[in-house]
């Protein structure tokens, strides 16, 4: 199954990174942010399937951003992927409801297993 995902990073490089590997696995990338504000700002403007939230963030941390993007929609789903090894930070964004938690560095199969992981809650129910 496709999604329609947005990435959020403030690395140029990771964000071209998991476009590459997030097509390679029949995904379609619908927008980008590099901000917790914009990553707010995007997700409500284009309602993605999946987002993929880096933990730092310029203006914000990450899971100050999951915290907004819960407040809009208690059904997003957020791949929270850190460079920051911090249990108390991965504990926290779980406890938020992140979908999951990659940490850095991974591969395409890593990204592959999470997202098969979320995929069966993807589901949004009826309106």
């Amino acid at each position: 199954m496709s999604y329609r995902i947005l990435i959020v990073d403030d690395s140029p490089v990771m964000r071209l990174m998991l476009q590459e590997m997030l097509e390679s696995l029949g995904h379609e990338i619908v927008g980008q942010a590099d901000t917790a504000a914009g990553a707010f700002k995007t997700y409500k403007e284009l309602k993605p399937d999946l987002v993929t939230l880096d933990i730092s963030l310029p203006d914000a941390d990450g899971l100050s951003a999951l915290r907004e993007i819960r407040k809009a929609d208690p059904f997003a789903r957020v791949l929270i992927i850190t460079g920051n090894d911090q249990k108390k930070l991965q504990d926290q964004a779980l406890q938020l409801r992140a979908a999951g938690v990659l940490r850095k560095p991974f591969d395409v199969d890593d990204l592959a297993g999470q997202i098969e992981k979320i995929a069966s809650s993807m589901r949004r129910p009826a309106a």
